[in-house]
């Protein structure tokens, strides 16, 4: 079954400094691993919420606003969807998360017919 891991963090983005770099080379690290076990399928790191657009739609026209869809200290900085046999080991993957934020696990609707 997928899972979506959801990076959690702040918003402000990772600061260019010795200690972040070191923590990207481990999360370059922890994606090649998941990527050799064949269990990460797939993934991206998100621009600053800054950038963020969100439609919205009143009374079914959409209505195109700058900004996240809503206020919050935190933010999802990025995702991966991994393939896990159910959500324990899915929970196991994200606690090697090294990037030091929250990981959200959530699974992933099957729309193939199957479960």
């Amino acid at each position: 079954m997928k899972y979506m891991l959801m990076f959690i963090d702040d918003g402000q983005g990772m600061p260019q400094t010795p200690e972040a770099q070191n923590v990207y080379a481990r999360i370059g690290e922890w994606f090649g691993q998941l990527a050799q076990s064949g269990k990460f399928k797939s993934g991206e790191e998100l621009q600053a919420v800054r950038t963020a657009t969100t439609v919205r739609f009143n009374r079914g026209k959409p209505v195109v606003t700058d900004g996240p869809f809503i206020e919050s200290k935190e933010v999802v900085g990025g995702f991966a969807v991994v393939e896990a046999a159910d959500l324990d080991e899915a929970i196991e993957i994200a606690k090697g998360w090294p990037g030091g934020g929250p990981v959200e696990v959530r699974p992933c609707v099957d729309h193939s017919g199957g479960t």
